[in-house]
């Protein structure tokens, strides 16, 4: 009995020993924990301002992601914005045209002069649906920058991608030959990611010796481009929305926006460009603007009686001896210039 006694006092010494034992463990484990809990909380109270930092900045980096790849909730994927005098025989063609290609609204500057016609006068039905908005700029002398830094102020957050061409300026976009693409399908191809303006080469487009105006569509009437025209280095852009920049100086008329957002060429190489009017030599390969810069010898009459938009002013001589640049000399025509001008122009001398 005194034997067992002696073995359960020495079972239950080396329980005590080994829960002494464990219990030194448990409080070294627990003692490690809470320094190591408060050595990183000392870390990063000491180092706080650094980590703020950090979550700032990282908060600027996601805000500046979705703001670059615009997951803004515009109204309308493409907007065509148009300044515009003595249009009305050409604007519900651009209407329809631009329409089939995907754009959803169109904003137009009525820069008509006092007692003549009103843009409103030939599109009551589409201002009645929504799908025009017209900006009176009555014989504003602030030209093309005006439109634009009110329309895109206006509407920056309502379209995805402006388009701010004249109304004699028809895009086409495509990647494969003779396929042309709705304007949405190809602004949001994954070239574009990276750029907020892109721009697009003329194509000038010649008279086809047609001497007078019909009712026929430009596209119709005038077929034949002219690809190495002097004149294609100019270019008009396409501008991403979203984006709180101010892009046109006033009172000048600007091609393309300002410095300081990203530019492409039609096929979204980034462009350091040096003059904001030219991209020399002109890029065809995925899309331009079909320039329809004369048409008749008898329609280039009224595009030069009515002045330009901007109320620039041109010597009479310098606009016939352009007429004849980009089309084929012919005595009708010149007959055509001198009846409209009264007066005779001797091509040599200008």
């Amino acid at each position: 009995m005194e034997k067992i006694q002696i073995i359960n006092t020495n079972i239950t010494n080396k329980i005590n020993d080994l829960l002494s034992k464990e219990d030194e463990l448990n409080h070294f484990v627990v003692r490690n924990k809470i320094k190591a809990e408060t050595d990183i909380l000392m870390f990063f109270v000491i180092n706080q301002n650094f980590f703020l930092k950090l979550i700032f900045s990282y908060f600027l980096f996601f805000l500046l992601f979705l703001k670059k790849h615009s997951f803004q909730n515009f109204t309308y994927d493409a907007c065509f914005v148009a300044l515009g005098r003595e249009e009305n025989k050409y604007v519900r063609e651009l209407v329809e045209y631009y329409s089939k290609i995907g754009v959803e609204k169109f904003i137009f500057g009525d820069n008509n002069l006092p007692n003549t016609e009103k843009l409103s006068d030939v599109l009551q039905d589409y201002i009645k649906d929504g799908i025009i908005d017209i900006i009176e700029l009555f014989g504003s002398i602030s030209g093309q920058s005006e439109l634009y830094n009110i329309t895109y102020e206006k509407y920056k957050y309502e379209c995805n991608w402006f388009l701010l061409f004249d109304f004699d300026e028809y895009l086409e976009v495509h990647f494969e030959e003779n396929k042309t693409l709705m304007v949405k399908e190809f602004l949001s191809n994954e070239i574009f990611d990276e750029c907020e303006a892109i721009l697009f080469n003329w194509i000038i487009y010649p008279d086809n010796n047609l001497t007078h105006y019909d009712n026929r569509t430009l596209i119709e009437r005038f077929t034949i481009p002219k690809y190495y025209a002097y004149d294609n280095k100019f270019v008009k852009s396409v501008i991403r929305g979203g984006i709180d920049k101010t892009f046109f100086l006033p009172k000048k008329s600007n091609h393309v926006p300002e410095k300081g957002i990203t530019i492409c060429n039609s096929k979204g190489k980034i462009t350091n460009r040096y003059n904001p009017y030219f991209l020399s030599p002109p890029i065809y390969d995925y899309g331009y603007l079909k320039h329809y810069t004369t048409k008749s010898a008898e329609e280039y009459c009224d595009k030069i009686i009515k002045g330009a938009p901007m109320n620039v002013s041109f010597d009479l001589d310098e606009r016939i001896k352009l007429f004849f640049t980009h089309n084929k000399y012919s005595k009708e025509k010149m007959e055509i210039f001198e009846k409209r001008f009264n007066r005779t122009f001797n091509l040599s001398s200008i």
